[in-house]
């Protein structure tokens, strides 16, 4: 039991980027916290109490935390997978009061309100909607790395409604994000690309092809799909813009072969329909 606390201990301090020296503070010595995550010292009710309060969870979540089988982890694992396979009707349909009552009960609402921003961008096509539950996500979230994934959807998101200052307050969030060059987010990908959609909102092409590889790239350091057809499609997409149009018809067509390969049908179906749109422009506007 006292390793699984630690080990939970731990990996809550590490993703809020505490020091051991920062959460130890007004608690107890570094060298007990040291010891208490590794397993080899069970603390008093009182520092796990103190510990709580600083990393802003509850006692109980904590050591729902410490079990494998504990309800938050199962709906947090079942939700991500969800995200990351981007079944957002599927994701949507789960997000409902019990839902949202969970993370509470956790201090985690964070979680809940970021997949229901996404959802109702993506699913429900509604932007207001995904501005208003994105940044009440992004003013509860505790960790860098969501926070820059939070502001890569709320900059894109600002400069398609043409709101081009809150766009760039959170896109100078990302690129602040982005330059410590920490890839350790499996985030990342889908980063890089909503970076590329504020670049290409305002005309520059070729810094947003830069950020198209740069996301590219990073699946392939990560071994990872994710985010990756839309990375192709739109690199496709503003290869036409730059008057290489066959170029990117075939980026676009290889975007659509990928999804059908990884079998992403919300992807497939979304990709589709914008692939009718985009070549019509190549054919209409560029010869």
């Amino acid at each position: 039991m006292s390793n699984e606390l630690g080990k939970s201990i731990k990996h809550l301090r590490t993703s809020q980027e505490f020091t051991q020296k920062q959460l130890a503070e007004g608690i107890c010595s570094q060298s007990m916290l040291s010891r208490v995550e590794q397993g080899l010292e069970i603390p008093s009710v009182l520092i796990i109490h103190n510990i709580c309060q600083k990393l802003g969870i509850t006692v109980d979540s904590l050591l729902s935390l410490s079990q494998l089988d504990s309800p938050l982890i199962q709906l947090k694992k079942e939700l991500h997978q969800l995200y990351v396979e981007h079944d957002y009707e599927i994701l949507y349909t789960h997000l409902h009061k019990k839902t949202l009552a969970m993370f509470e009960i956790n201090s985690q609402e964070s979680h809940y309100y970021f997949y229901l921003g996404v959802c109702e961008l993506k699913y429900k096509n509604n932007n207001q909607n995904g501005i208003t539950a994105l940044e009440y996500a992004f003013s509860l979230s505790k960790s860098h790395s969501d926070q820059a994934l939070i502001s890569s959807y709320l900059a894109a998101t600002y400069y398609a409604t043409s709101n081009e200052i809150a766009a760039l307050k959170h896109l100078n969030h990302c690129l602040l994000f982005l330059n410590k060059q920490d890839f350790s987010s499996e985030f990342l990908p889908a980063i890089y690309f909503h970076v590329a959609l504020c670049y290409g909102f305002v005309a520059d092409n070729l810094t947003a092809i830069e950020y198209i590889h740069l996301g590219i790239d990073c699946c392939k350091r990560q071994t990872s799909n994710f985010y990756l057809t839309y990375l192709f499609f739109e690199l496709g997409v503003l290869f036409i813009r730059t008057n290489r149009k066959q170029t990117g018809i075939r980026k676009i067509k290889f975007s659509l072969e990928l999804s059908a390969y990884l079998d992403e049908q919300f992807i497939t179906a979304e990709l589709s329909k914008r692939r009718k749109e985009d070549i019509e422009y190549a054919n209409n506007h560029i010869n």
